[in-house]
């Protein structure tokens, strides 16, 4: 979405179908149009021939949600406003609180044309971002949304590079558009932007065009992994795309951080101008999920004991307080080395996999380390001081022969630790 989105012959990949779509990115500059409602929203979820029902998937476990059941402001130690900037999507966007906001277990955002003082802009348009708070490389992402339609509406739902130039400017950095909707079209759009499918005009073939509930809720879902994308609507597969071996950057920039954008945007680009008697336009969120997907077991410890793990030195025991997910973690006390671990078996030889998971301590001064050790390569770890649960990871590649691995949550000396959340997954 980061330019607008131009009609676009969509050649869909892997496992989808080849067809016409419409798809434009946010930093080019379109336009179009629909109706709208007040609340009401998103299209029929019918099944296309070339779809996949989701019979099952791997196991994944919840590392970042936003539930916005607290009325009033969104949470800002997740979220900022989205700036007002000049391509299409940020030609309204305000800071204004009525535009963005929880109430009764969503986040709302809103577009309208009411004055604001001071801002003398035609419309005002609510849309926020995990910028510099939350970012994430390989996973799922759930979102819960719905909203109405209107001549002129586009709201959508996101994700762009944490190092916006990290192949160079839009599009070569990538962009993952999880759910947009224009106008009073009966479908939504599910789109990806870089260097090899995005033309001059913004218009992108790696694009698919779904069906929707337009009267409830519905859930838009990205599966990430190192070699595919796949996107959902209300768990059908919708679209896929696949990593070439040739293809380098320009074709995969999808190997690096993402972060998350919603926003209620409209009457520039895309959507074209806006019908005043459709407003306001509302997008609702119910939630914001994000999963990793793991070979570990019992990495949250929601069993309540340590088994498969192992312990040795002072003090490890599974505790139902201060936990940061769930009802257990792991706490580790002592005035000396103490530690947990857990032998994988299974790994591929030559696969490069991470570790990771969320710590903290109990003060200043005090450390905790992740790591893996025994898996055909040096040990790695990496340490945690904060006093509040902090996300850490080790990379590491399995050697030609090598198919365990030990991963361990380590003390080194006096203190208190606590860890929750592990995960490990192939890279």
């Amino acid at each position: 979405m980061q330019t607008i989105k131009k009609q676009a012959i969509g050649l869909l990949i892997t496992g989808t179908f080849f067809g016409l779509s419409m798809s434009c990115s946010k930093n080019i500059q379109p336009t179009e149009s629909t109706q709208s409602s007040d609340l009401t929203s998103v299209s029929n979820s019918a099944t296309l021939a070339a779809q996949t029902r989701i019979l099952s998937t791997p196991a994944y476990k919840l590392i970042w949600s936003d539930e916005f059941n607290t009325d009033g402001h969104f949470d800002t130690s997740k979220w900022s406003f989205a700036p007002r900037g000049t391509v299409a999507w940020t030609k309204y966007l305000t800071s204004d609180t009525s535009y963005a906001f929880n109430q009764g277990g969503a986040l709302w955002l809103r577009m309208d044309n009411a004055v604001i003082a001071g801002d003398n802009a035609a419309y005002h348009s609510g849309g926020i971002n995990s910028s510099g708070k939350f970012n994430f490389t390989y996973g799922k992402i759930e979102v819960r949304a719905k909203f109405n339609q209107g001549q002129g509406s586009w709201p959508a739902i996101w994700m762009m590079p944490d190092e916006p130039a990290a192949y160079g400017g839009w599009p070569n950095s990538g962009e993952m558009d999880i759910m947009e909707h224009v106008n009073k079209e009966s479908v939504v759009h599910q789109t990806l932007h870089n260097a090899d499918v995005t033309n001059s005009s913004g218009g992108s073939t790696a694009t698919h065009s779904a069906s929707y509930n337009t009267s409830d809720y519905n859930l838009y879902t990205e599966e990430w992994t190192p070699t595919t994308i796949k996107y959902y609507v209300n768990n059908t597969l919708q679209y896929t795309y696949t990593k070439t071996a040739s293809g380098g950057s320009n074709q995969w920039p999808y190997d690096q951080p993402f972060y998350i954008i919603l926003n209620q945007s409209g009457g520039a680009g895309w959507p074209g101008a806006i019908t005043d008697s459709d407003l306001p336009f509302t997008m609702q969120v119910d939630y914001v999920r994000v999963y990793k997907s793991s070979v570990l077991s019992n990495g949250d410890f929601e069993t309540g004991s340590l088994s498969p793990w192992t312990t040795w030195g002072q003090t490890s025991t599974v505790v139902s307080t201060g936990a940061r997910t769930g009802s257990y973690c792991i706490k580790e006390t002592g005035t000396a080395e103490t530690s947990i671990e857990q032998a994988l078996s299974g790994l591929t030889p030559n696969t490069t996999y991470r570790f990771g998971g969320f710590a903290k301590v109990g003060a200043q001064g005090q450390s905790v380390s992740i790591g893996v050790k025994n898996y055909g390569g040096a040990a790695i770890g990496t340490a945690i001081t904060s006093t509040d649960y902090t996300h850490g990871s080790v990379t590491f590649t399995t050697g030609a022969t090598d198919s365990t691995a030990t991963i361990y949550f380590y003390k080194a000396g006096n203190g208190t630790a606590w860890g929750d959340d592990f995960y490990v997954e192939a890279l």
